[in-house]
């Protein structure tokens, strides 16, 4: 391999295994962004929200669920007998809340917020330095003119290349679970006492009536 070839393979080599620093995330953020306003509302965020709910025929709530979701521009991921599991576009996950008690009385709801701006970041410098190699190693491996230099460069290649398309796999699934909210939803019937569990529910608001008054 000639002189200059070999140098610009060993410095690819070292570039497609090195790490992004911190300052290079941070300067990806500063283009982006602007303002530390416009930063903030550049966060990439996982939301996800657990509702369980009570009605009578808890069956057909997740096709219900299902429609509620459509119309808020989602899809089902997961339907089974009494619940489903939806994906909703982030910016309507508050919406799509607020008219999930449409569907049932809301027994319990919890969701929660996933800050991995940092991870996005770092996978989009990742990605867009190994694209850099690998278009640096499709040129070695224009100006190759031995066929130990064409082997060298296309086994090279073909470790970036896997590793790129690894790193953009990762970098679609994570946008995906940040441009859509997961919502799961629980259907069941209402938990109605039967006559000894009305007396024990007396004895229980007569001594709270005891000790705590309103």
């Amino acid at each position: 391999m000639r002189p200059l070839l070999l140098a610009s393979f060993f410095v690819l080599a070292a570039c497609s295994s090195a790490k992004p620093s911190v300052q290079s995330r941070d300067r990806m953020m500063s283009v982006t962004g602007g303002a530390p306003g416009a930063l903030e509302a550049d966060r990439s965020i996982i939301r996800t929200a657990t509702v369980e709910l009570e009605r009578e025929d808890p069956d057909q709530g997740p096709p219900q669920a299902v429609s509620l979701a459509k119309a808020h521009g989602g899809y089902a991921q997961r339907v089974t007998s009494e619940s489903a599991t939806v994906r909703v576009p982030a910016e309507r996950l508050d919406v799509f809340l607020g008219a999930v008690p449409g569907l049932g009385t809301v027994a319990r709801q919890t969701v929660t917020a996933d800050d991995v701006t940092e991870a996005h970041q770092d996978l989009k410098v990742r990605l867009a330095n190994l694209e850099r190699v690998r278009e640096r190693y499709l040129e070695l491996l224009q100006r190759a003119v031995t066929v130990e230099d064409t082997l060298r460069v296309e086994k090279e290649l073909e470790r970036v290349t896997a590793e790129y398309e690894s790193l953009k796999a990762r970098l679609e699934s994570l946008e995906d679970q940040v441009a859509l909210a997961t919502v799961s939803l629980e259907f069941q019937r209402p938990v109605r006492p039967g006559p000894v569990g009305w007396v024990f529910y007396g004895l229980g608001k007569a001594v709270k009536w005891l000790f705590v008054w309103d």
